[in-house]
């Protein structure tokens, strides 16, 4: 795992939900389900229909900025993107941080979940965030049955509970616009590469970990935060 000092954009951004938003400061309930996720020593699958709010104070502003180190790592130019969704969306943090580096008022985001609860929360999230660009919410089961045309697509955690998915190469390839990056634990994306239509190519894969400030610590809710992913192309 490539190791490196906690860049600026993440200290940026970490600034910026704290500040923006009272769904990322955790309360009691948030803390201890940091605490029963750290004890299970597993990859664990949270009850996203009564802990989704719970889970988004607990680790909103964590796993937003495993995203921004994903998005660092693949050395993209978000401005160039213009239509972009964030698939399986949850409280929305994976496209919330496109657009906080995007600085882009001619993008177009697309966040898409299954789950109203999570598709309320992330509306909240980038009406409280005053990112540039244009956002919509759309509920709808994943995989769709058409392809889209979107220039890229952002997935977080999403194959780690969708596993039948990860493993199907079709199914893959039914998900995935022209682009993707994928941030999940390390084991899943390993599954994922395994399972990739030869059409769609891995252009880069990262594993890579960030200390973090220690006056940062009780706001991200861990001492470093670690980011494992790929960015695939259509070929």
């Amino acid at each position: 795992m490539q190791q490196g000092t906690f860049p600026v954009e993440l200290a940026e951004l970490a600034a910026a939900l704290q500040a923006k938003s009272g769904i990322f400061k955790a309360d009691q309930e948030a803390l201890a389900l940091r605490e029963e996720v750290e004890s299970a020593a597993r990859i664990f699958i949270f009850d996203h229909k009564t802990q989704a709010e719970t889970f988004t104070k607990a680790y909103g502003i964590k796993n937003a900025l495993k995203c921004c180190l994903a998005l660092l790592s693949a050395n993209i130019d978000p401005v160039k993107y213009e239509n972009v969704r964030d698939l399986g969306c949850g409280s929305g943090v994976f496209g919330l941080t496109f657009a906080f580096l995007a600085t882009n008022p001619r993008l177009h985001l697309t966040f898409v979940d299954q789950s109203p609860l999570h598709l309320n929360i992330a509306q909240t999230v980038l009406t409280d965030s005053g990112c540039a660009g244009n956002f919509s919410f759309l509920n709808q089961t994943l995989p769709p049955d058409l392809p889209s045309n979107s220039e890229l697509d952002l997935i977080s955690y999403w194959f780690c509970e969708n596993g039948h998915v990860a493993s199907d190469a079709s199914l893959i390839d039914r998900l995935i616009g022209r682009e993707a990056i994928i941030v999940d634990y390390e084991k899943v994306i390993s599954g994922i590469v395994d399972h990739l239509p030869e059409h769609l190519v891995v252009k880069d894969r990262w594993s890579v970990e960030s200390d973090v400030p220690l006056h940062m610590r009780d706001i991200v809710g861990d001492e470093s935060v670690r980011s494992y992913g790929i960015h695939i192309v259509r070929a």
